[in-house]
């Protein structure tokens, strides 16, 4: 008889182990299913915020892509071929994920400290994007944009191919000066390059990788 309640005391035991066991497995996933939500939410009203204001405020740093601190498989990933139509005014158009979007820019008023424009964009049809693509001046950069949020800013990793192959940036963009004047430059990073018009896009499109770049990264 002892033996039998030994047996169903060790029964209970196991039951009661794998209850807690689930139980605890069960309130690892309601919490990363949360801070997953949680993180999305916030990424997408940072994304809203940006975007309904027509003065783009961002800096830029040129960065060791093999030295990048975040693992960038959880970040929002975009394909982009970005031509420009004109280089003053700045008129672009892209195709982002090999076609799955176009979109027109016009970019104009930039601040001496090169932090600073009015920025118009609007999504467009691929007709429309075909044909304005005629028009085109200096060459179309190819990159591979990594898009996602780091505490209260929103970070985007630019990794370039084709001509520009070897080169890229860590772009932040802020909802105002304020955000701007308080964000400090990561220790990472090689250089701030936000000021220097030789890394401004349409100047890649136009010259190519500046000379400075090598030296920058000796």
């Amino acid at each position: 008889m002892l033996e039998v309640g030994d047996n169903m005391k060790k029964k209970k035991l196991i039951n009661l182990f794998i209850i807690i066991f689930i139980v605890f497995i069960l309130i690892i996933v309601l919490f990363i299913s949360i801070r997953k939500i949680t993180y999305e939410i916030d990424y997408a009203t940072k994304v809203d915020n940006i975007m309904a204001d027509t003065v783009e405020i961002e800096k830029k740093y040129l960065i060791d892509k093999e030295n990048i601190p975040f693992d960038l498989s959880n970040a929002e990933i975009t394909k982009i071929e970005q031509t420009y139509i004109c280089f003053s005014p700045e008129i672009r158009v892209r195709k982002i994920n090999d076609g799955k979007e176009y979109t027109f820019s016009v970019k104009t008023n930039i601040t001496t400290d090169g932090m600073t424009r009015d920025e118009f964009e609007n999504y467009i049809t691929e007709e429309e994007y075909n044909n304005l693509i005629q028009k085109r001046e200096g060459n179309t950069i190819y990159k591979t944009r990594y898009q996602f949020l780091d505490g209260d800013y929103l970070l985007a990793i630019d990794i370039f191919s084709g001509e520009l192959e070897g080169l890229a940036y860590l772009e932040v963009e802020f909802e105002n000066q304020e955000e701007a004047n308080k964000f400090e430059m990561p220790d990472w990073v090689i250089k701030d390059v936000t000021s220097d018009l030789n890394y401004k896009n349409g100047y890649l499109a136009r010259y190519g990788i500046p000379d400075s770049f090598f030296e920058y990264t000796k």
